[in-house]
């Protein structure tokens, strides 16, 4: 005789969850990205070739990939996509700094005190219902027509994020802690630094990858409406010279600059969020 094995019941309630499963719940989400690409594509490319769409209007896949190698190489080499790249990348860059500086500044306020709050707060909410790309003229009379023009724009559009955010953080704060810390006599900075801000950093963090994304936004923005050396530039020259599928590949190669922004960031996020594991 042999003894009978038993089956952990937790083992067949996972088998039994994994057979309700949808095929797409099963299937990996890489996977599901290539497919959902590869779907577009094919829809694009169906779209262009039978509609007679011309390719002056929108060019078909095949064309952007050409124009995109083009552009990725001119990068790699020195050119002159590589140059605007560059002074792109610095307008993005200080521009989110300062975003982010100024909304931690104005979100501990508002978050912290209660001026802040009845104050301040709805100056911020009435700035980011304005509609920003105005400004875009008046920051080139104020700054000029070189890269400060850019960054404060930049930083104009991104930095409301950043200070909802770190503003909500700061309330979300655990009312026993807060307790505890009165209990032990902590003066207001002391809880600010030491209880508030750690409870806050996820979502302070949250609205620096907002912001990450939207600075890029606001140097394009800049670059389209006050001129400049940076990708926006090309991208507006190459629109008024209808090369569209060249547009294409300069606003997929301002994609790969927010992502990789937003990447730093998301990094940065999982380097000091470790605590909440």
């Amino acid at each position: 005789m042999t003894d009978k094995q038993t089956v952990d019941p937790e083992v067949l309630i996972a088998l039994a969850e994994n057979e309700r499963k949808t095929l797409i719940e099963r299937t990996p989400q890489w996977l599901l990205v290539l497919l959902f690409g590869a779907a577009v594509v094919t829809v694009w490319h169906l779209a262009v070739t039978y509609s007679g769409i011309s390719q002056l209007v929108l060019p078909g896949p095949y064309q952007v990939l050409q124009d995109l190698i083009f552009t990725l190489n001119n990068l790699f080499t020195g050119g002159y996509v590589a140059h605007a790249t560059w002074i792109t990348l610095v307008e993005v860059v200080f521009g989110f700094l300062l975003a982010s500086a100024i909304g931690l500044t104005l979100g501990m306020i508002i978050g912290a005190t209660t001026f802040g709050r009845k104050a301040i707060m709805p100056y911020v909410v009435a700035i980011n219902t304005m509609p920003k790309v105005a400004f875009a003229p008046l920051f080139v009379a104020w700054f000029g027509f070189g890269i400060e023009s850019k960054i404060m724009m930049a930083a104009f559009i991104s930095f409301f994020p950043v200070t909802i955010n770190t503003a909500a953080g700061l309330a979300a704060t655990d009312s026993n802690m807060s307790m505890l810390f009165k209990s032990l006599e902590a003066n207001r900075w002391q809880t600010l630094i030491k209880l508030q801000m750690p409870y806050a950093t996820p979502y302070i963090f949250a609205g620096l990858k907002l912001a990450a994304v939207w600075s890029v936004i606001g140097v394009v923005v800049g670059e389209y409406m006050g001129g400049g050396e940076g990708l926006g530039e090309l991208v507006r020259v190459a629109a008024s010279q209808l090369r569209v599928g060249r547009v294409f590949a300069q606003i997929l190669l301002l994609s790969l600059m927010g992502l990789s922004v937003f990447g730093f960031v998301t990094l940065l996020e999982r380097y000091f969020v470790r605590w909440r594991r």
